[in-house]
């Protein structure tokens, strides 16, 4: 027995969320047998929460050895519990392998791990909310760095390895890339390459399994074969690392090895760290192995290699997730069979998994599932963090099911109604800001899209969360319409409102007066030509429209 082991299956180490909105620490065994009465995985960043749910997830695929089929899976669904027998029996069997601090074999780590030179460096290469001494996402201060619990260590090691940035890492000796003492860039941890898409259920036990996706989803996933498994069930790793190692399903990206890690300290706090660089991994075409993340084609990797190439869809920090969400449902971008032409999105593998269960009757249809988008942004080269993204959409499965296809429509068409609108109130703006004498493109626009954007986000999440397997399509999309037309008018009020004297009276632009009546009228247009059933009747003027009288014509500006 390893006096100064800190074994993670027993330990206190992952936040979780209570129903009562309480965090409190939890051993890995703990989270399964509590799963059904706790909400969520936490930790400090959000990042750190989904590296450690595809921990547990790979832990519980190999502990079900499964599961094999879809009605395994509704055995598991159908359950009070998760199936602890078997977890525990699992435990059993790898329990020496999740001692963070063993001597030979320490969990996510390399016992030997050195530089030539025996240095060890701060934790802040590896806590990621204060990334090489930048706070930018928390008031810890430097000095709580000294030294960190073995629990946090443990949430920041998982982390390292999925979220790590990019950047030049410590010289291992006996990695055989290092030079000049250094290990140059690799890129970032597996996860930190992709936009990760997270559906949860009613709480952690129904989110576990929502994300266990069954071996024979094998048309459009590898998962569950003979050699994927987790570090903890091979060899240990050693200094060296392969740059060209194939990945064997998704167990295996869930755990992915993106560093080599070891941590200086023991049970009674951890104190720095030697970081190096891990197994190399690349993400063209990687949608076969992942599920966790939306798949684009991308025309320029195709052409460099000379086949159909899709890559990981990253998360966008300035657009709310609601504005993508065509591209996570299979009802609109469903895993098509090969041979057909490449479509511009490959709905996440989960998603697929969650609409193959509701088309085969396994989860009822107005069953709702909370859909999380979490993921980081980094800096220049990779090597820092700028942005940590977590937004959540929460819909019926009606929606996500590939034979709902005018449900997503619907919904995709909804974001379409408001990519429209937000156009014409961009045009809108920037031709009152022009005949008061600003410049093409002087981001008049730019801030009134914005505005109208920000206005509907609210209204969408609550008309998406209404739409279910009995909704009338026609009607939804009519009620939307007019939430778009209505939430459109006080954008455009107070841009007419901080129009100046020289921008009523107008100028001549493109052999045209526009003014901010002319304007207006052009908009008026273009609102109904974009949103043609919240105007059913030509005829009828908007009642709660800003004010302007001219006859609606063509915006040519």
């Amino acid at each position: 027995m390893n006096d100064n082991g800190f074994n993670l299956l027993d330990e206190p180490w992952i936040m979780v969320l209570t129903p009562s909105g309480d965090e409190k620490q939890a051993s890995i065994l703990d989270v399964f047998e509590m799963a059904p009465e706790l909400v969520t995985v936490g930790g400090e960043v959000p990042t750190q929460g989904f590296a450690i749910t595809r921990m547990l997830l790979a832990f519980l695929h190999r502990a079900v050895d499964g599961p094999a089929s879809k009605d395994d899976w509704t055995e598991l669904w159908q359950a009070d519990t998760l199936p602890l027998d078997r977890i525990h029996e699992y435990a059993d069997r790898y329990r020496n392998r999740f001692d963070l601090f063993d001597p030979e074999q320490p969990f996510f780590q390399v016992s030997d791990l050195r530089t030539a030179k025996g240095e060890v460096s701060g934790l802040e290469k590896i806590v990621a909310d204060v990334p090489n001494g930048a706070p930018y996402f928390t008031t810890r201060s430097a000095a709580s760095l000294d030294r960190i619990e073995a629990a946090e260590a443990a949430r920041w090691l998982v982390h390292a390895h999925a979220f790590d940035a990019s950047g030049i890492k410590s010289g291992a000796v006996g990695d055989r890339n290092v030079k000049g003492g250094k290990g140059y860039p690799i890129g970032t941890g597996w996860s930190g390459q992709i936009g990760g898409v997270l559906p949860e259920g009613r709480n952690l036990r129904e989110t576990l399994l929502l994300n266990l996706i069954g071996r024979d989803a094998e048309t459009y996933l590898r998962i569950g074969g003979t050699a994927d498994v987790p570090p903890w069930e091979r060899k240990s790793d050693s200094a060296a690392w392969d740059d060209n190692r194939p990945p064997r399903g998704a167990i295996d990206m869930y755990t992915w090895q993106t560093r080599r890690v070891r941590l200086a300290g023991g049970r009674a706090g951890v104190t720095g760290v030697v970081l190096a660089n891990g197994d190399k991994i690349l993400p063209q075409n990687r949608h076969i192995y992942d599920p966790h993340s939306v798949w684009r084609y991308s025309e320029p990797q195709t052409k460099k290699y000379g086949h159909t190439v899709n890559m990981p869809r990253m998360h966008n920090p300035t657009r709310a997730v609601w504005r993508g969400l065509a591209a996570m449902l299979p009802s609109v971008y469903g895993r098509r069979s090969s041979g057909t032409e490449p479509q511009a999105f490959l709905a996440p593998g989960v998603m697929q998994w969650i609409s193959s269960l509701v088309v085969n009757d396994h989860l009822p249809e107005d069953y709702v599932v909370r859909t999380r988008a979490i993921g980081a942004e980094y800096g220049a080269q990779s090597a820092t963090f700028t942005e940590m993204i977590d937004e959540s959409l929460t819909m019926a499965v009606a929606l996500v099911s590939e034979q709902s296809v005018a449900l997503g429509n619907t919904a995709k068409g909804a974001v379409d109604d408001a990519k429209k609108a937000a156009s014409a109130v961009w045009k809108f703006a920037e031709n009152v800001a022009r005949a008061g004498g600003a410049e093409p493109k002087s981001g008049a626009g730019d801030r009134t899209e914005e505005a109208l954007y920000a206005a509907l986000e609210e209204p969408y999440r609550r008309w998406l969360a209404g739409l279910t397997s009995r909704t009338d399509t026609g009607a939804a999309r009519e009620v939307w319409q007019k939430v778009v037309r209505d939430r459109c008018w006080p954008v455009v009020r107070e841009v007419i409102e901080a129009a100046g004297p020289a921008a009523w009276r107008g100028r001549e632009v493109n052999k045209r007066l526009v003014n901010v009546s002319v304007a207006e009228a052009w908009l008026r247009a273009a609102l109904r030509q974009a949103l043609p059933r919240a105007f059913p009747d030509r005829r009828a003027t908007p009642e709660t429209s800003p004010g302007a009288t001219q006859t609606p014509r063509e915006e040519t500006t």
